[in-house]
């Protein structure tokens, strides 16, 4: 049987971070132990002190390679022939060291300075048989348009969160770590796919010569993942690794093959922290929340009416609401019957704040809201009456519209035989009738108050109020949810608009829809 092919260890050169593949040891040479092949294509012998060996790989032992006849400055050759004669003179390489011969007088050129180039040496090409490291020549300029192949990846790249990564051949490593279950894929032409299923490879970057990636698992998935950007490392490492102790990766996390429980996995910004963080920080942004309520909420709760509600301009970083997702609840109640608010069971209790005509708030919402609504096909029409007080909503703004489907028998934008109708489902005819009781804000509020309230209301949607038999809502004190939550729920609370919208349609599978751009 053959045997599997020894894979050499990584070394990184400890002076500027670099990391590339040991394909030559020589532990008799002190000042040149080491020669690296770095992601680029560039060699380079180092010292013994200069070189961390990372990982348990065989180093390349130099008497076998000799035996072998390959990888020496010999190869089993005659003494004093390199293998591929001068190959090695533009590879940073060391040089053979040449039998002793008679020393051979200068010629007129050499004694005459002014007869030759300058920086030509007096016997040209003398340290071929020198045994010193030989030249590097100059690289060619790197691509930055046309077709992503593998070629144009190979190197050192500097993520958006700041993790170096770097690419030799189709293997992948980030700070140092070999991503051995993500490797580059190519398509049939040759051009880069992927990166495992990490990243999807979609274009160069608009300047600088970067790449961007799409953070997705699949390609029929990027459309709406999260752009992570790939830009050429800078020879200049300063400017980088103060970067990286900025966040967190210094001390033992700036070694993370070498580290222990301290720091942060490396490649993400996910910094760990102490014991208790997580809870701390929920305390206090509960806290924030229902502070910010008592200053600002009504004395009592109200019922109110769907077709009273608009979006309050504040929520979801002022994109408003995702027609996708507002169908997508219509479509819930529907099949699944409306569920009233009953502990931690049911609809969240709205938050809404109280227009008056003479608020200045009043004839800017629905101003915005009219115009989404004729720009957008598929929301509901706004009935929201000119001239009395409405309700903007801060939290809830999709299940009201969401009603307002039902309350004018809208029909499905996902399927056209599919009218939305409350039938005999008695829980859904009292919301359309009677109105949701909801904490209803002051028309004072300030606008930076209502788009914070808007935010914890969607990153604390595990924790809720409770709704006595009267009907008043306690918000003096939140309880958590603990119970199982779907990683659709959880993202559909933090997206914007557009975001939100390609996120139903990849949970439900939709690829015919004139929503998807591009």
């Amino acid at each position: 049987l053959d045997q599997p092919a020894v894979v050499p260890p990584a070394g990184k050169v400890k002076k500027t971070g670099l990391v590339g593949v040991i394909v030559r040891h020589d532990p008799e040479d002190s000042d040149l132990t080491y020669k690296l092949q770095f992601p680029d294509g560039q060699v380079d012998w180092f010292s013994c002190d200069a070189v961390e060996v990372l990982g348990s790989g065989q180093l390349p032992d130099k008497e076998a390679a000799h035996a072998a006849g390959q990888g020496g400055d010999w190869a089993g050759l005659p003494a004093g022939t390199p293998v591929q004669d001068e190959g090695f003179i533009c590879m940073g390489g060391k040089a053979p060291i040449c039998p002793t011969a008679p020393t051979v007088a200068l010629g007129e050129w050499a004694s005459d300075s002014s007869a030759r180039p300058a920086g030509t040496p007096v016997q040209d090409e003398g340290f071929i048989c020198m045994g010193g490291k030989a030249p590097v020549c100059p690289r060619q300029a790197r691509p930055t348009t046309g077709p992503i192949t593998l070629e144009a990846l190979q190197g050192e790249w500097v993520g958006s969160g700041g993790a170096t990564i770097a690419v030799l051949g189709t293997d992948v490593a980030m700070n140092g770590m070999p991503l051995t279950q993500h490797k580059v894929t190519l398509r049939d032409d040759g051009t880069v796919s992927s990166i495992g299923t990490l990243w999807q490879c979609d274009r160069w970057a608009e300047s600088g010569g970067g790449i961007e990636f799409r953070c997705s698992s699949t390609r029929e998935n990027m459309e709406c993942a999260k752009v992570e950007v790939w830009s050429r490392k800078s020879k200049s490492v300063d400017a980088w690794s103060e970067r990286m102790k900025l966040l967190g990766y210094g001390g033992s996390s700036a070694a993370p093959l070498s580290r222990g429980v301290e720091g942060c996995m490396p490649g993400t910004m996910g910094i760990e922290m102490p014991p208790g963080y997580a809870t701390s920080k929920d305390r206090e942004e509960v806290a924030l929340l229902t502070s910010l309520v008592q200053m600002w909420r009504e004395p009592e709760s109200l019922k109110v009416r769907s077709y009273q509600v608009v979006p309050d301009f504040t929520n979801r970083a002022q994109t408003g609401l995702g027609v996708e997702l507002v169908h997508f609840v219509a479509t819930s109640m529907m099949t699944k019957g409306f569920k009233k608010h009953d502990g931690a069971q049911g609809h969240d209790i709205p938050v809404l704040v109280r227009e008056p005509p003479s608020s200045a708030f009043h004839g800017e919402a629905l101003k915005v809201w009219r115009q989404r609504v004729s720009e957008e096909e598929g929301f509901p029409p706004v009935r929201a009456p000119e001239a009395e007080e409405i309700f903007t909503s801060l939290g809830n703004g999709h299940f009201f519209q969401a009603l307002n489907l039902f309350d004018c028998q809208c029909t499905s934008i996902n399927d056209a035989n599919r009218k939305y109708i409350a039938g005999k489902d008695q829980a859904l005819n009292e919301a359309l009738t009677q109105g949701v009781t909801s904490v209803v804000l002051q028309h004072e509020c300030p606008r930076p108050v209502r788009a914070k309230i808007a935010a914890l209301l969607n990153t604390k949607r595990e924790f809720f109020w409770t709704l006595s038999e009267d009907g008043k809502v306690d918000v003096s004190n939140m309880q958590e949810n603990k119970e199982y939550c779907s990683q659709f729920e959880w993202l559909s609370k933090g997206m914007d608009a557009v975001q939100v919208d390609c996120l139903v349609r990849t949970h439900l599978g939709i690829k015919g829809s004139k929503r998807i751009m591009g």
